[in-house]
């Protein structure tokens, strides 16, 4: 048993680290890639524009990105790291049709950010548009479930999951009904960024905590 519950912590530990290594997105995309886009800005420009593979116009705006190569593949390996992360978590839980469907979310939000990155919005926009969205989507409704799972042991983590996740659900369906060319790109960041949030301070708590209980046995 002990050895068992050792082994635990290490896979909370790695799953932990590797939702906590989603922050390199949020700095490739917002320190490296978007001050070195031409003309683009928060409000006005979708998160896609960045990862555009040649300037030109898309919809109206015009989108140049010359450091697009670091944006599409923050977005697979973060996509790769959620996918993993979700997996090693939900391997050290007791198994039950909710923890099922939010991990199984959380991984098809991975797949959808890591599709993102190999089909850039100016070559294949279908593609891109559907794994976006099911990036949002799914990633939003995972952290909702999993908020709902914790909030008895962890009232502050639980609640701010269900917040974060009801947050980018309301915005994600505004975006995708009523898109206004004007403001899409802070719509598209209101839907993503808290749950991508929550995932990366869940996961660094996670990794801390057990590698915290692991010191803690002979």
């Amino acid at each position: 048993m002990r050895e068992l519950t050792f082994t635990a912590s290490r896979r909370l530990m790695a799953g932990g680290a590797l939702w906590a290594s989603l922050v390199q997105i949020f700095v490739v995309n917002n320190a490296v890639v978007l001050p070195r886009a031409s003309s683009q800005n928060l409000v006005d420009h979708i998160i896609s524009a960045l990862g555009v593979t040649r300037c030109g116009r898309i919809g109206g705006f015009r989108f140049c990105s010359p450091w697009h190569e670091a944006a599409d593949i923050a977005w697979i390996v973060g996509g790769f790291c959620l996918i993993l992360g979700a997996v090693l978590g939900a391997a050290v839980l007791p198994p039950d049709r909710l923890r099922n469907l939010a991990f199984a979310v959380l991984v098809a939000s991975g797949a959808g950010l890591v599709s993102t990155g190999f089909n850039p919005y100016n070559l294949r926009p279908a593609l891109h548009l559907l794994s976006a969205g099911t990036c949002f989507f799914c990633g939003a409704v995972g952290v909702l479930l999993l908020g709902g799972m914790i909030r008895r042991a962890h009232p502050y983590w639980g609640t701010t999951g269900i917040l974060c996740g009801v947050t980018s659900i309301v915005s994600a369906t505004l975006t995708a009904l009523r898109p206004d060319p004007y403001v899409q790109g802070l719509f598209e960041r209101i839907a993503a960024w808290p749950s991508v949030i929550w995932v990366i301070c869940f996961g660094a708590y996670v990794a801390v905590s057990a590698r915290r209980a692991s010191r803690s046995r002979p």
